[in-house]
């Protein structure tokens, strides 16, 4: 059983690594997925790794970065993540996991995410502006997930994210039917709703503690925003394959009170060429962590930074993190997480 597991990883491993490297990455493949907002990260400790992720994740925030890292709840772990995000866009999420031992994990998580208000307007032939103003409007979005997650062996562990996704653009102004004229355009209600979901591998090769991941991310049927025009877009659908490894057993004994973990994550998105992330986390006595990354093939977002640390209050684990990203010509962004286990 276990030769067969590690045949089939090797398998899924190999075709998407085929598929990365056959890839057009010159391409910039721009605009042409939406719902973009299922690809901002959550959580400060991954982003702060530079989202170098998939194979590292564990607690309840990896059901956003790899569902296979559940894993890794003892029996109940419960998370919190605000994101200020560039434009003055603002990503909320909590997570929580409950280990049902030899039926598997199951997790719940929640995002929502507020634009803010903006002032509308739509083309006037009439108007000597050019334009009227339609009023003020505030788009809006969330998804709730649920996830579950199996060990199969020591090494292997899958998991699946299903997530019910929901947004609202306001309202939008399109040519009505036998129409001439902008001021005979008619009204339709941009909002959207569908199923969608995650899946992810994770598999301990038994060398040191090196561990390799497989995750596709929102997979889905295409959003149609006006009806009658029927232009279709999918979603933000990517594929990732990363590895992580504590590099310090090299050099350092076993048992030692420093970890220093690298990560790396190759990407192939939907809407971009081939992308690679970067990453570290440095531990000390598993209550103090220092961490960093950077990310390839991209035009503003490139370098992270971040800390945490890990108390025992009362028996109880608690998390703290933090990370930064400077934006290139936007804001810089900020992201807090909450966490425990009990």
């Amino acid at each position: 059983m276990k030769k067969t597991l590690n045949i089939i990883f090797a398998l899924v491993l190999l075709v998407c690594f085929h598929d990365l490297t056959e890839a057009q990455v010159n391409v910039k493949k721009t605009a042409q997925t939406s719902m973009k907002f299922l690809s901002i990260p959550i959580g400060a400790r991954g982003s702060a790794m530079g989202e170098a992720f998939s194979a590292v994740a564990g607690h309840s925030e990896a059901m956003y970065w790899n569902p296979a890292g559940i894993r890794d709840v003892d029996h109940v772990d419960i998370s919190a993540h605000y994101n200020k995000w560039i434009a003055d866009i603002s990503y909320q999420n909590i997570a929580a996991v409950y280990n049902a031992e030899s039926i598997g994990f199951f997790g719940l998580n929640v995002s929502s995410v507020n634009y803010g208000t903006f002032y509308g307007t739509r083309r006037s032939e009439v108007s000597p502006d050019g334009y009227v103003e339609t009023g003020e409007f505030s788009p809006d979005a969330f998804y709730a997930g649920l996830t579950y997650a199996r060990t199969i062996s020591d090494n292997f562990s899958f998991g699946v994210n299903l997530k019910y996704i929901y947004q609202n653009l306001g309202s939008a102004y399109v040519g009505a039917e036998g129409g001439t004229t902008t001021e005979e355009n008619k009204t339709v209600e941009t909002k959207n709703s569908l199923l969608a979901f995650d899946l992810g591998v994770l598999y301990y090769t038994g060398y040191k503690d090196l561990r390799l991941a497989v995750v596709a991310q929102h997979l889905s049927k295409e959003v149609n925003y006006v009806e009658s025009y029927g232009e279709r877009y999918p979603l933000p659908y990517v594929v990732k394959a990363g590895l992580a490894m504590d590099i310090l057993p090299f050099f350092l004994p076993e048992n030692s009170e420093h970890v220093l973990t690298v990560a790396f994550d190759v990407l192939h998105p939907r809407d971009y060429s081939e992308r690679v992330h970067f990453g570290f986390e440095y531990v000390f006595n598993e209550i103090l962590a220092v961490r960093g990354g950077y990310k390839f093939n991209y035009d503003e977002d490139n370098l992270s930074i971040g800390i945490g640390v890990m108390p025992i209050v009362s028996n109880v684990s608690l998390r703290f993190d933090y990370a930064y990203n400077p934006f290139g010509v936007f804001d810089g962004v900020h992201r807090i997480s909450f966490g425990t286990a009990f």
